[in-house]
């Protein structure tokens, strides 16, 4: 009697075993907590789950629930109220309608309001609104202003003591008279001030080349962010403050005096100023004339090429590690003035050029641009007016833009056709409150939406709108190209022309960049402005918390920048018992949580591969301490937060806590915690390199939601050591719209979809390998797939297939595919150019589970016949029928198999071609090496390929660190350069049709592809070795049937491994390293068994093997082959050669080698005219 809950009951009592369907009780008569029984047929019930406030797992915050006449009814858990348990009760804050949030009890320090029965804090931000005891903040943490001592512990707030009433909140110094405001204005106006001390002092002693130095134009943009024009005499007063956003301020301060402080100090370092010619000497002395400050970007371009010249012509110590450091702080600038999140007041008449700083290549297939804006329809009128655009120069190609229209909010682009124009209509921007209000507008292929979130106000919740539409025709790709792409704000300069949809007045109000295809990016990494005074207009305060998606402070890591507290003492002791807390949620498999440094002395807190991993050293006799383990509890790279704390007991003892939970302990000899300062999520390059221990840490990618120190906060943003990190945690950085697949690997996930009917999706693929398979999806014996065959694309719906014309798109470039299924045919488009068609079939039935939740995969499947993809897929989308098109995030699927979704390594493969006359044997020789550098002036077939995380960049002398003579493995070749990558062997002995023993040394990471074929001319008879999942497969034919001999183990890592394979008559044995011997054979038979030259190594020519080789090995595979013998002796008649290069040892660059032998490459028909000539770097 278990209500059809459980299988099994005890067969004395018939108490129920194991009920299931989220049932409980001794005969599954009720539902467990959080879910509500509905009866059904047959006394039968089920159970739902409660929607006390959302019927989800993650915001179901019910004891349990039922339904009255009334409705629902919820019993709520502790800290909930509401009749569905849809907010927080008194003494607790949060937000339990949206998905992921809940409630959190109120913490004030013990320094609420003695006489109130809850500790009271703002319902949704939690920030407490009666401190007590002369405590302020938002935890009431701190003394209140005007107040000293220890808010927390001591619990001892006493007043200043000072003529001024101002003072140091902790230790109660009274503060000078030009810094009374507040501790927040101190901060600013100091750092002003020393910038402003900064650049005069540069000014007055450029006597030589170094003066020219770090005034970058992005450093520029940064100083005139604090109108450094401004008398030292004259700081900035409360109103100024008050009028931005204070923290805003500070971090611009704060990051740009870091940098330039940096930069002076390793110009100083340098001791190079003598070393200057004459003319850059009078140059700089040119620069000391009273010029405005602007005119030193003339200078710029010069800087890198000067500093070449000092580096080649005049060796002194340290001057290459200093010009290193240097370019390394210069780019560090670039990445301050890319997150600096303040508005910019628009007058009508301004505008501003940024510098669209993403990956411009992933632009093409989707484009998102965020950003925050304020109007005021009561003071400003709505009218009709321009916001951004981004496209071409002269506006004549395809573009995106963002306007007001009609009291519209209009998202308007063009892929090359006719302009869509998508109107906001559904809140009319006269209707929008006078605050910052969220903005999104996202282009994929030819679907675009706005988004808009206006934040709630004291009467209205948050607010949501969305519209969404589609370009006409077939055109997907946004094309634009690097040298004339212009991403204009608010207005643009006189005489560009824009669009007619954008031909509009300049905008009025405030407007912040959020971020440009989830990259954070700010109006203060501007090009140029034009009528922008971000002194005389000052921008618009915007309240960070408002949204509730960011409503608890976080900051955003993007692997390049770090926090940085000095003195961390200054807030806590180091005690018998100390302490570190930090909250983490990352997607990444490697990152530096935190990390403190004392000459020799270190502690290193990381993720390496998803797991924490904790290692230290004190100056210990026996070396560093390691704490690595992959312990289920240390994976904590799953998107969520991490408590992680640290703790140091009696100067002997480290205890690792997750999620308050005990992992590990280690102990060490008694030694007392040797460290002032610690970084957060990253560290200089000059840090790291200073122990071997610290060479392979890298950056942490995601968000820190805090950081304590004794139980003490510290805001990461007001550090003054902190760079390049920025406030908030969006939801759009734990999602993965890229994957890699290694040829083994998959992803799967189920949907309502109809592909044999009516379908549409598209996708990024890169790749090297001719053949792969990229979607797949299989109703019994019906199939649908998009795949790559021999270079070519291939849409495949039940037996009918649509192939792409070309046939190359395995050459390492990125490509997008869209295919659509509808009831009149099936197309297939490759790179907007590319267009395929074929009717649908009159035999064609519909099928019979229609828009059913169905199995899909990407990359492979574990059960197509089809070979797995090798490459990287980012930016997928299918016609979901329950959902918009968006990209799909690959975190979410349930299948997720040996795939990658951090990184796509895949490069175009270096083309290295050996000359077809006979090659000498013996070592190799002397190769001489080309390296082709992205530039945008090259013609598209001469760039290289970089990976998706690459920034295109100027050739950095420190990158070129190969030697000009590689050394290669004696007797060794490496194959893979190309798909028919292999060696032509001839003279073979006639005892081979008898018998033969064959033997050779393997190096590969490969996981398939040909190392050895021959055959007779009909290929009836034949012998091959080969890769299929990485395992090595030795079979010939006898007569009509085969011998097939697989090796047990994947011998793809690596190494170098001796095989040797052996035929017999009808007998075959396979021996890998002397250890694993493996036989096979069938009877003997009188057939006779020939073969002819050549004899293949390394992998076919193409259409070579396909019927006796499996497809997806039948051509080369990737890595090296040495010490080739048949019957004891060296094979030495090489015929032929084809993309085989030696087999370098050591770390590669991206490049193409030419040999001596006359390699040579073609690159196919591009048109050529005097103003363009090729351009290349060689080495």
């Amino acid at each position: 009697n278990c209500k059809g809950h459980a299988d099994y009951c005890e067969d004395i009592t018939g108490i129920c075993i194991n009920c299931r369907d989220d049932s409980a009780g001794d005969f599954c008569e009720r539902c467990q907590d959080g879910y509500m029984l509905v009866p059904g047929v047959g006394g039968r019930h089920t159970c739902q789950p409660c929607a006390c406030p959302l019927s989800i797992l993650s915001n179901n915050f019910a004891v349990h629930c039922d339904r009255g006449l009334a409705g629902l009814r919820c019993k709520c858990q502790d800290g909930y109220a509401g009749h569905f348990c849809e907010r927080c009760a008194p003494g607790y804050y949060g937000n339990p309608t949206a998905i992921g949030n809940s409630c959190k009890r109120c913490d004030c320090n013990g320094n609420s309001d003695p006489n109130l029965i809850f500790n009271e804090c703002h319902n949704m931000t939690g920030h407490c609104q009666h401190c007590w005891g002369n405590t302020a903040g938002a935890n009431c943490e701190r003394c209140a202003p005007g107040f000293y001592g220890d808010a927390i512990s001591a619990k001892d707030c006493r007043e200043c003591d000072c003529e001024s009433g101002h003072c140091d909140m902790h230790t109660g110094e009274c503060l000078a008279d030009a810094f009374k405001a507040s501790l927040m204005l101190k901060y600013y106006n100091y750092t002003a001030h020393q910038l402003q001390v900064l650049a005069l002092n540069w000014m007055k002693t450029c006597r030589g080349f170094f003066n020219t130095l770090s005034l970058d134009p992005i450093l520029i943009n940064i100083i005139k962010v604090f109108g450094l024009n401004r008398s030292v005499n004259h700081p900035v007063s409360c109103s100024d403050l008050r009028a931005g956003d204070a923290n805003g301020f500070v971090q611009r301060a704060i990051s740009a005096a870091n940098v330039y402080n940096n930069i002076v100090k390793y110009i100083n370092d340098a001791e190079i100023t003598s070393l200057m010619t004459l003319n850059s000497s009078q140059r700089a002395e040119d620069v000391c004339s009273p010029l405005p400050l602007e005119n030193l970007n003339v200078l710029v371009p010069e800087l890198l090429d000067k500093l070449k010249v000092v580096e080649e012509k005049k060796p002194v110590n340290n001057v290459t590690t200093n010009i290193m450091r240097i370019r390394e702080l210069i780019a560090q600038a670039r990445s301050v003035a890319r997150k600096v999140q303040v508005s910019m007041k628009f007058n009508g008449q301004s505008s501003v050029e940024v510098h669209p700083h993403s990956h411009l290549e992933e632009l093409k297939t989707v484009t998102s641009i965020s950003l925050f804006m304020r109007v005021d329809p009561d003071k400003d009128p709505i009218e009709d007016r321009f916001i951004l655009y981004l496209g071409d120069r002269n506006g004549r190609k395809d573009y995106m833009g963002l306007a007001i229209k009609n009291d519209n909010l209009v998202y308007v682009y063009n892929l090359g056709g006719e302009d869509v124009e998508i109107p906001l209509g559904s809140k009319p921007v006269s209707q929008w409150p006078a605050v910052f209000n969220y903005i999104k507008v996202e282009r994929l292929g030819r679907h675009g939406k706005v988004f808009l979130t206006i934040p709630s106000q004291s009467s209205t919740d948050e607010q949501k709108f969305i519209q969404k539409g589609e370009a006409p025709g077939t055109d997907s790709l946004f094309d634009i190209d690097p040298k004339d792409i212009v991403f204009f704000v608010g207005g643009v300069p006189p005489g560009v022309r824009l669009p007619p949809p954008l031909s509009l007045a300049p905008f009025v109000g405030c407007i912040e960049l959020g971020s440009l295809n989830n990259d954070v990016i700010s109006l203060y990494n501007f090009k140029q402005t034009n009528k922008m005074d971000v002194v005389a207009s000052t921008p618009c305060p915007r309240y960070k918390l408002a949204f509730s998606q960011s409503r608890i402070a976080s900051y955003l890591f993007d692997g390049t920048g770090y926090a940085l507290i000095n003195n961390i003492e200054r807030r806590g002791k180091f005690g018998v018992v100390t302490r570190f807390d930090i909250a983490v949620r990352t997607v990444a498999n490697n990152g530096v949580l935190f990390l403190m440094v004392s000459g020799e002395k270190f502690f290193l807190l990381e993720l390496k591969n998803g797991f924490l991993r904790l290692m230290y050293n004190f100056g210990f006799s026996n070396g560093p301490k390691l704490l690595e383990n992959n312990l289920p509890k240390l994976q904590i790279n799953d998107a969520r937060y991490h408590e992680v704390s640290v703790i140091y007991h009696q100067s002997k003892k480290v205890i690792l806590l997750v999620d308050k939970s005990h992992v590990k302990s280690m102990e060490n000899p008694k030694t007392t915690l040797p460290f002032s300062d610690i970084y957060i999520g990253g560290a200089p390059s000059s840090i790291l390199k200073s122990r071997p221990e610290l060479s392979a840490v890298v950056g942490l990618k995601g968000c820190v939601k805090g950081f304590q120190f004794q139980k003490k906060d510290f805001n990461l943003l007001e550090e003054p050591g902190t760079i390049g990190i920025s406030s908030g945690c969006p939801e759009e950085s734990f999602m993965s719209r890229k994957a890699y697949f290694n040829g083994e690997s998959y992803l799967g996930s189920t949907a309502k979809i109809s592909p044999f009917d009516h379908f549409e999706g598209g996708l990024n693929f890169r790749t090297v390998q001719p053949s792969g398979l990229l979607f797949y999806h299989s109703d019994e014996s019906d199939e649908f797939s998009i795949s790559l065959e021999n270079g070519a694309v291939v849409l495949n719906n039940r037996g009918t297939r649509v192939k792409s014309h070309k046939k190359q798109y395995n050459d390492g470039r990125t490509h997008f595919l869209v295919a659509s299924v509808n009831n009149q045919k099936y197309s297939l488009l490759v790179d907007d150019k590319d267009k395929q068609e074929k009717k649908r079939p009159s035999s064609a039935t519909t099928s019979s589970t229609g828009s059913a939740v169905k199995t899909f995969y990407y990359g492979g499947s574990p059960s197509s016949s089809f070979k797995n993809f090798t490459g990287c897929i980012s930016y997928a989308y299918i016609n979901r029928q329950d959902r918009d098109i968006e990209p799909e995030d690959f975190q979410r699927y349930t299948e997720k198999v040996q795939t990658s979704l951090q990184d796509c390594p895949v490069q175009r493969p270096p083309a290295a071609l050996l000359s077809r006359h006979r090659a000498k044997h013996g070592p190799p020789q002397k190769v001489k090496t080309g390296i082709i550098s992205d530039r945008s002036t090259l013609p598209v077939d001469l760039k290289e390929t970089k990976t998706d995380d690459q920034e295109p960049s100027e050739p950095n002398s420190d990158s070129c660190y190969i030697s000009s003579s590689p050394r290669a493995t004696p007797q060794a070749f490496h194959y893979g350069g190309i798909a028919s990558s292999r060696q032509h062997y001839t003279n073979l002995p006639d005892s081979l049709s008898e018998r033969s023993h064959f033997a050779l040394s393997l190096k590969t990471n490969s996981s398939y592809g040909t190392i050895f074929y021959v055959s007779d001319a009909q290929e009836e008879n034949f012998m091959a070795l080969f890769l299929a999942h990485g395992k090595l497969v030795y079979t010939f034919n006898v007569a009509e049937q085969r011998v097939k001999i697989k090796s047990e183990k994947k011998y793809n890592d690596g190494s170098w491994h001796n095989v040797i394979f052996i035929r017999d008559g009808s007998k075959g044995r396979l021996i890998i390293d002397w250890l694993s011997v493996l036989e096979d054979g069938i009877p003997e038979s009188n057939n006779s068994w020939h073969v002819s030259s050549p004899l293949y190594i390394g992998g076919v020519p193409p259409g070579r093997a396909q019927k006796n080789i499996q497809t997806n090995s039948a051509y080369s595979f990737t890595g090296c082959l040495k010490n080739i013998q048949l019957d004891g002796q060296w094979l030495s008649s090489i015929m032929e050669t084809y993309g085989v290069t030696p087999c370098f040892e050591g770390v590669s660059e991206q490049g193409t080698y030419f040999s001596e032998e006359g390699g040579y490459i073609t690159l196919g028909k591009f048109p050529l005219n005097r103003k363009e000539i090729p351009n290349m770097s060689t080495k």
